[in-house]
């Protein structure tokens, strides 16, 4: 009762001050030069996730919230300079007129040299035909853009079509804009178009096809093929739902707003390029390659079987004599690929750390992998209010983990039980936290699971902040020299944070970092969202983990 109370004090005491505050820009757009209304121009503040799209007579409004005083708006259009406008100053009754100034320059002509020719296609080709995920973003006011990574090679070739696989019908048609960008320091950099390729399309279950043969771009390396779904206020506001995988070494992109900030997702899309390529040219790299487990493992404590990634360090068969710590990453199906490519990227630039065994836990369907992680990832059973049709198993897992699986490693591998790390987001990372507060119930003599801690976004809200509460009340009871040798990294997204979650997750902070033996470290990623947060913690984890 008394945490309790503590945690109210502290949430109010924030509370208690706050004033925000936002006013509305209004105007038109148009063309410098004929003076004739520009449709579809991006309209926001670059990298913070705050932005509009004009209409079709160029028309915009945008909301700016408090804070962004000091910023600048952008309005940015394919095939023109992009213009920026201070926002300190301006008066919000009076609506705007821009004028956008066409940008010279169109991309060099270049010709498929072979008189032979064959079509192929780069990027995700591949669907499930069991198992099937669906993504979907929407906003009436303004754009969403998704992008996949597309190795082209080292020689231009033609692309033909751009095409999406939508998973569900929609009984009307939405409009379209097709961009490329270079790829660079992994993320998606120069746009290469000149020109703005919009297309309307029916909304139907099935490849989308995207025809921009006519539109002669020849490009070649490492692009992003991007898809911009532009908004129509008067449509039906029902998101667009296109499928993606889990698995694989493909890099895909998503930002929610106009000029936002890019994030990676868990997922790939399954998007693709048709191109034209040379009769010799080789094959496309194949993105659609994904880990297969190395064991199924039936554990007793749960009653389930689970699927089990494991990758071994660079060197490890070459020295039997050395030990080596241990990953365990949740959610292994999604993110065992990913966390995979971090590490031998790291390792390459950092050849003198010494780098984990990586244990991803997975499930044998991925279909109901969402249902059985929160069966596995949470504790107590949720409130009748969340809806779960299962949930509140972490103890039995927990007991997995360190009871069989863990056991089971460090019988078959050089593991250095030192530096074991349990990693994980969303309801992966609310585990992390969970197995922080079951460790430290144990006794001073007896063995730990995990010395490392990585809770990405942990879903901290969970059953009325069970979780915060009880880290609160165990800190104040354990003995400080329970945290020896522990770490803990907890990261959140900014846009994700509600004024609730933001205040409990400082509190949490707060609490945990009164323990000084404890080495934790905090980030919140700036513009991120919570899908948006995975990849760069366990990115930033590694460093933090392995100097």
């Amino acid at each position: 009762m008394k945490s309790c109370l503590t945690l109210l004090l502290f949430l109010f005491g924030l509370l208690h001050g706050i004033v925000s505050a936002q006013f509305r820009l209004t105007g038109q757009i148009a063309d410098s030069q004929d003076k004739k209304p520009l449709s579809f121009v991006n309209i926001g503040i670059k990298k913070k996730n705050l932005g509009t799209v004009s209409g079709q007579n160029g028309d915009f409004r945008i909301v700016i919230a408090a804070g962004h005083d000091n910023d600048t708006l952008t309005f940015s259009a394919v095939g023109y300079l992009d213009y920026a406008l201070p926002l300190k100053g301006l008066d919000p009754d009076k609506p705007l007129h821009i004028e956008l100034r066409q940008e010279s320059g169109m991309l060099d002509d270049v010709v498929v040299s072979s008189k032979s020719l064959k079509k192929q296609q780069f990027g995700i080709k591949h669907r499930s035909l069991l198992i099937h995920f669906s993504d979907g973003m929407f906003s009436p006011d303004d754009s969403f853009e998704i992008g996949q990574l597309i190795h082209l090679g080292d020689n231009p070739v033609k692309l033909t079509a751009l095409n999406l696989y939508l998973l569900e019908s929609r009984p009307d048609s939405a409009a379209f804009r097709i961009k490329f960008y270079r790829y660079s320091k992994g993320q998606p950099g120069k746009q290469l178009l000149k020109k703005s390729i919009i297309q309307w399309h029916a909304i139907k279950k099935g490849w989308l096809k995207f025809p921009i043969s006519s539109d002669n771009i020849y490009l070649s390396g490492d692009v992003i093929a991007a898809l911009e779904f532009l908004p129509q206020r008067a449509a039906l506001q029902k998101p667009i739902n296109f499928e993606v995988k889990l698995g694989g070494l493909s890099r895909s992109f998503y930002r929610r707003s106009s000029l936002g900030k890019w994030s990676t997702p868990p997922h790939h899309y399954i998007l693709n390029v048709t191109a034209l390529t040379n009769a010799d040219a080789p094959q496309p790299v194949d993105d659609d390659i994904a880990s297969l487990p190395a064991f199924v493992y039936a554990s007793t404590s749960v009653k389930d079987d689970f699927h089990i990634f494991l990758d071994l360090p660079e060197g490890y068969t070459s020295n039997t004599a050395k030990k080596y710590p241990v990953l365990y990453l949740l959610d292994g199906n999604a993110y065992f690929d990913q966390v995979k490519n971090e590490l031998k990227t790291y390792a390459a630039k950092h050849p003198r750390s010494t780098l984990p065994i990586l244990v991803g836990i997975g499930y044998k369907n991925a279909y109901f992998m969402d249902s059985l992680r929160v069966r596995d990832y949470t504790y107590p059973e949720a409130l009748p209010i969340d809806s779960f049709s299962t949930s509140g198993g972490a103890s039995p897992f927990y007991s997995f983990i360190t009871k069989e699986l863990i056991p089971h490693i460090d019988s078959c591998y050089h593991t250095d039980s030192s530096r074991r790390t349990i990693m994980g987001h969303s309801f992966g990372g609310y585990f992390a936290l969970y197995a922080l507060l079951r460790e430290s119930n144990l006794a001073e003599n007896q063995q730990s699971g995990f010395n490392n801690f990585i809770a990405a976004s942990p879903s901290i809200n969970y059953h009325d902040d069970y979780i915060v509460k009880k880290l609160a009340q165990k800190t104040r009871q354990v003995n400080p020299t329970f945290y020896k040798g522990k770490q803990l990294y907890i990261t959140m997204g900014e846009r994700e944070l509600s004024l609730h979650q933001k205040l409990l997750f400082q509190y949490l902070t707060r609490t945990l970092d009164k323990q000084t033996i404890l080495r934790i470290k905090t980030s919140v990623f700036p513009d991120t969202d919570h899908l948006g947060t995975a990849v760069p913690t366990f990115k930033d984890a590694i460093a933090f983990l392995y100097p």
